[in-house]
């Protein structure tokens, strides 16, 4: 954002170091990452340089480039998905035998193998995830962990399939009719990691990875913007199980067997550790944390049998020194934070930009929501009885009551987060779909009283989120970067760095959500349900604990929404905002409306003193 005037010394200076640290962090990473993939790459050359036994410690780098594969696959699902899985050795098994069946039984190909051992992966991911949808994190775990013990068991018992108990062998690797080299088949491992990290690092960066973190979040947030949560987990887990299948088919490939002893959880504790040990919700966390294992493994390996004690000890201590992993605390500390230096407060440009959306389509007298006869009780309270609200596109209506009085409860009957015991409603004329996430995209968008931000990613990204229903690429196209992702992500950004410099953000695009102050959160979230470009957007209570400038900031927002015909619905406590800035005013009170119309009429309405200053006459003797 450019400035009239030059910075101070001081303010110059710090930009200058701060500019000058991020150049000399990103050269240091960038050499570690040569550096790291270099030694990777000649990993071969060098074992058979200075150890007679290349091939076994070619072996263990393979082996701990497999396991970080699949805990590539658990961080997506626990760390940016927010589901606890008890079932990634099971899904490694089920992919270990796809490929021993169709290499041994079927004598196809390996590469054919691991293939199937992915969509054997993604089919038991889905079928999994498909009847434990509204199951709670741990609950979630609890029934994975069922899945795992029911792989396992079927393993032992399908004798035809995966040769029971003592299981498949000589399912080896091929190039044409001679059996692959050690080497090469390291090579092959090393090349499917970097698939994986891939895979990880673009779904995670893309609106697929917004939506999934969005319903780790928030459901019912991401449900307001459009997000079909069920979609969400369906998708990100069936990648998840897919990634595990490919590290089982690996992992029987490198063996040269498979058996139901794969599955276990004892085999599963180094994923989790891990995990934790390099850092949950980080993309190269993973990698780091299953590296470290596979050394401190191979320095006990003459006390083998306390591997797991040592790395029982190990995730215990992690847990409880660095909770955020090795990556996540070096992030959080003072050298692996991002310095972004604090512009001050913006100042609000005076063209509306072209993004903030305009509604022309709709005929004016049809009314943009309608409730009919909105009725909903919880035992004996009647929080919604009987109420009919009508709000118009184009216009400003603002929902009052005293606290209790039913107006969050008439919003969440409005946009379907509560099951109404009788009435209706009606969008632009037809009746509103049954789940919130359809609502949404029927052009009815909610900012919640208590603020719903995401606030372990950036300002930016939150804004991001917000259009994701608008997103026509798939999950594919964001996986390889097709020229159609890139061209909607370019645009998808500038319009909401243009967004957030109209609110007046422009210069914490990329902060942390959970730095910004209260007022600017509220902010935020408004951007963010303007980002889904609604018909209808309704805000509930969105100037608590604003300043003025935010208050002004947020009323300029409303009644530029207003003169691109939007419907803005306003629950407000604070009256001399609400009376100052809509069209016309219902006002609630025990579940009932006492009084709708102008702000004139409302600001005289006997019911409506009475139910906010109590009796009219009081009010006299008290003036």
């Amino acid at each position: 954002m450019a400035t009239a005037d030059p910075a101070p010394p001081e303010r110059a200076g710090s930009l200058f170091d701060t500019e000058l640290y991020h150049r000399i962090r990103t050269v240091a990473m960038g050499v570690l990452v040569v550096v790291a993939v270099a030694v990777l790459l000649m990993w071969p050359s060098i074992t058979d340089y200075y150890s007679y036994n290349a091939s076994y410690y070619n072996g263990i780098v393979a082996s701990a480039a497999i396991s970080a594969i699949l805990t590539i696959s658990l961080n997506l699902s626990m760390g940016y998905g927010g589901m606890l899985s008890m079932m990634h050795s099971g899904l490694q098994l089920a992919g270990g035998y796809a490929t021993a069946y169709v290499v041994v039984k079927a004598s196809g190909s390996w590469l054919l193998g691991v293939a199937a051992s992915a969509a054997v992966g993604v089919l038991l991911a889905v079928l999994v995830l498909l009847v434990s949808l509204r199951a709670t994190y741990l609950y979630f775990g609890m029934i994975t962990l069922a899945a795992n013990l029911i792989v396992i068991e079927s393993g032992r018992e399908w004798e035809s399939v995966t040769g029971g108990i003592v299981g498949l062998s000589g399912v080896a690797p091929k190039l044409g009719d001679e059996p692959m080299s050690k080497q090469a088949f390291y090579y092959v491992v090393l090349a499917f990691l970097a698939l994986a990290y891939v895979v990880q690092r673009n779904i995670v960066r893309s609106g697929v990875g917004r939506a999934a973190m969005a319903v780790r979040e928030s459901s019912d947030t991401a449900s307001a913007m459009g997000i079909s949560p069920a979609r969400a987990k369906l998708l990100l887990f069936g990648v998840c199980g897919g990634i595990a299948g490919v590290s089982g088919a690996l992992y029987a490939l490198q063996l040269g067997f498979i058996n139901p002893d794969v599955g276990l959880l004892d085999n599963g504790i180094i994923f989790f550790v891990g995990l934790f040990l390099g850092g949950i919700s980080t993309l190269i966390g993973p990698v780091i944390g299953v590296a470290l294992i596979a050394v401190l493994v191979e320095l006990i390996k003459d006390q083998a049998r306390y591997t797991t004690l040592v790395l029982g000890v190990l995730l215990l201590v992690a847990m409880m020194v660095i909770p955020r992993g090795i990556v996540g605390t070096w992030r959080a500390s003072r050298a692996g934070r991002d310095r972004v230096s604090d512009a001050g407060d913006d100042t609000l440009p005076d063209e509306v930009p072209d993004v903030v959306p305009e509604v022309r389509d709709a005929a004016p007298e049809v009314p943009a929501i309608e409730g009919v006869g909105l009725v909903k009780h919880f035992g004996g309270v009647h929080a919604v009885d009987g109420v009919d609200i009508r709000i118009m596109p184009g216009t400003v209506h603002g929902i009052i009551g005293p606290n209790g009085s039913g107006k969050s409860t008439l919003v969440s009957c409005l946009t379907r987060y509560h099951r109404l015991d009788s009435g209706k409603v009606m969008i632009f004329g037809e009746e509103a779909p049954a789940a919130p996430h359809r609502v949404a995209a029927a052009g009815v968008t909610r900012v919640f009283q208590v603020p719903h931000l995401f606030e372990r990613v950036s300002v930016l990204d939150n804004v991001l989120t917000g259009m994701r229903m608008r997103e026509s690429y798939t999950w594919l196209g964001a996986t390889l970067r097709s020229s159609a992702y890139r061209r909607q992500d370019r645009a998808e950004r500038a319009e909401a760095r243009e967004l957030l410099a109209f609110a007046g953000l422009a210069s914490r695009a990329d902060w942390p959500a959970s730095s910004l102050s209260h007022g600017q959160k509220r902010l935020l979230e408004v951007v963010r349900a303007v980002a889904t470009r609604p018909k209808v957007l309704i805000l509930d209570e969105p100037a608590t604990g604003l300043t003025s400038t935010e208050l002004d900031a947020l009323g300029r927002l409303c009644r530029v929404l207003r003169e691109r015909g939007l419907a803005v619905v306003l629950i407000e406590h604070d009256v001399d905002f609400v009376m100052g800035l809509c069209d016309e005013i219902t006002v609630v009170e025990s579940g009932k409306v006492i009084e709708r119309g102008d702000p004139e009429r409302v600001q005289s309405s006997p019911a409506v003193l009475e139910a906010y200053l109590g009796r009219p006459e009081l009010i006299e003797e008290t003036a």
